[in-house]
This record gives C-alpha cells, sequence and structure tokens, in this order.
C-alpha cells in the first residue's frame, strides 16, 4: 500500500506555534510574532544580558489565526506579545485552546527582562471582538514556586528564564493544564478565577527533563520532554493525579507534537538528538500503548515542526 504523503495546507505564517481544532471546525494558530525594537534598559532594573540567548527585541507582532477549509488565514487576535532572542528564535504566543466555544492563547515569555515590562508570561482569553484579557499570571505564580533543582545560574552559561517558559497548553474540562519547559514544571490553571496549582515538578529527581508538549487519553497525560543537555528525550506517562509517572515507550528524540488517532499514539519529532536542529530531520512516528515500540511512519517530513493536532476529518 502506498504510504502516508505530506501536502502543505496553508502558508504566509509568521514562526507558527502551538494549533488546535476549534469547536467550529477551523484550525486555529498561535503566531509568536518577530518581536520588534523593544529591548530591555539596565537602567530600569531589567539586565539586557542575562543568559545565552539574550539581548532580546520584542513588540507586538504576535497574533492567533483561524485556517479556513481552503486554506485561507483569518486574524483571531493580533498586536500580541513578541519577543525575538539574539539567536533570531521568536516567542509570544506559543499555545491555542478551546473550553467550550472560549478560546485562550498562551504567552510563552515577556517581562521586563525582555523588553515587555507590562506583558509577562500569561494566558490570555480571546474575546469576541478579538481584544484579549489576561486570565492566569504565570509569571507571578513562576517567581513564588521555585522548581526542586535549578543547573546554574551564571549569566555567562545559563539558559534559565527568570520568568519561566511556559511553552504548551491543553483543555480538559473546566482546566487548561500547562508545560512549563526550562524548569520542569506541569500545571493545572483554572481560568475562570486564575488559580494555577502545580501538578508536578519534574525536576524532583535533580535532573533536568524539560517537558514541552503534553496530550491526554481518558485518565492518563502523555508528557513528551526535549532531553536533559543533549541527552535522549523521555515520553512519560501520568495518571490522573499526577502522582508520579513511568517512561513505557522507546523515546529518544526530542518531542514537539503528540496527539491519539484511534488506539495509536502519534509523535512529531523536531530531530535525532544526537544531530541537533538540523533542518528537514523531523519525523512523524508512533507509539504503541502496549509495548512501547516506536515506529517511524515518515522521516524528514519538515523543517523544525512544533505541534500535531488531529483533525476532524
Amino acid at each position: 500500500a502506498a504510504g502516508p504523503t505530506v501536502t502543505t495546507y496553508a502558508t504566509g505564517l509568521t514562526n507558527p506555534r502551538g494549533l488546535t481544532f476549534g469547536p467550529d471546525g477551523h484550525l486555529y494558530v498561535a503566531e509568536a510574532g518577530t518581536g520588534g525594537d523593544q529591548t530591555a534598559t539596565d537602567e530600569a532594573g531589567c539586565p539586557a544580558d542575562f543568559n545565552v540567548f539574550s539581548p532580546y527585541f520584542a513588540g507586538y507582532s504576535g497574533r492567533v489565526i483561524r485556517v479556513l477549509a481552503n486554506g485561507t488565514t483569518q486574524t483571531v487576535a493580533a498586536n500580541l506579545p513578541s519577543t525575538v532572542d539574539s539567536g533570531g528564535s521568536g516567542f509570544g504566543p506559543t499555545d491555542v485552546a478551546f473550553i467550550g466555544d472560549q478560546l485562550y492563547v498562551l504567552i510563552e515569555m515577556g517581562g521586563c527582562p525582555h523588553g515587555l515590562p507590562d506583558d509577562l508570561p500569561a494566558i490570555l482569553r480571546v474575546n469576541k471582538d478579538g481584544s484579549t484579557t489576561n486570565v492566569a499570571n504565570l509569571n507571578a505564580w513562576h517567581a513564588a514556586n521555585p522548581p526542586n533543582f535549578i543547573k546554574d545560574t551564571d549569566p555567562a552559561i545559563t539558559d534559565q528564564e527568570p520568568g519561566g517558559v511556559f511553552h504548551s497548553m491543553i483543555a480538559h474540562g473546566k482546566y487548561l493544564y500547562v508545560v512549563e519547559t526550562n524548569r520542569g514544571m506541569l500545571l493545572r490553571v483554572d481560568p475562570r478565577n486564575g488559580t494555577i496549582e502545580k501538578m508536578y515538578d519534574m525536576s524532583i529527581d535533580n535532573a533536568e527533563h524539560n517537558p514541552i508538549v503534553m496530550t491526554r487519553r481518558g485518565n492518563d497525560y502523555f508528557v513528551g520532554t526535549f532531553g536533559e543537555d543533549g541527552g535522549p528525550a523521555e515520553l512519560a506517562k501520568f495518571d490522573k493525579d499526577f502522582s508520579g509517572y513511568s517512561l513505557p515507550f522507546q523515546s529518544l528524540n526530542p518531542i514537539v507534537g503528540l496527539a491519539w488517532h484511534g488506539n495509536r499514539l502519534y509523535g512529531v519529532e523536531i530531530f535525532n538528538y544526537d544531530n541537533p536542529w538540523v533542518p528537514d530531520t523531523a519525523n512523524l512516528v508512533t507509539f504503541d500503548p502496549r509495548t512501547g515500540e516506536r515506529r517511524q511512519v515518515l522521516t524528514g517530513f519538515a523543517s523544525l515542526p512544533n505541534g500535531l493536532v488531529k483533525g476532524p476529518d
């Protein structure tokens, strides 16, 4: 039988990140944007150089777009906080999720050190008129809840972000579940009142795991990691209470997308762990939930992708 093929669905996006299908059947995508001209200022107490990715250049070029069935795009929310590091990587709107017909967008980084003193890492509610309302101050929670383990804090060598790296988000019931990558936190957020709960700290074993993406099936949650210090990544399985996790899957490469289709768990690997940041080396794989076996479906199918979603088709 012929193998799977890849076709282009939509073009012209600017640093697209997480994506989800809405209750209207259309695809919604977070665009991290291209930053802007704002920078941190030492005079205001915001150090311009605080880690190996400094300095950052910020602005309001982030967006959330809706992609119609024919591939055309519509802007749902614009002028969202965006920042770009010294290497050109963009951060800002990083994921989207629906609770009922209400859309939420996750802002990955921001705050004073990134040239955005008034725009902190947060979850924003997207209102019907395209405006946004902050419903969860992730930056404040992060400052008040340090992880069990932090590898280093020397600005010359550290990759730590003072406000965290809140990279992905899923919805389940009335809650939003957020993955914080930099310090290994898994959170549950109630957007109705802004309550933030720590579900698990993956640094509890005094190691960096760098969780980056989550999906759910039944009562179980599945978390893909980026790996530690260039080592192999993991695909962890948590129970509904996040009391701990197991590693039943044969996983090595950094996982940036997870989605269930039938009884198969599909994953997107951004590159091979022993050959990092090489374009056009992404893999689409499946994991057998019974045996943990990893099987390649497509190799080299994309260049540094950032998500995976199952559509209504």
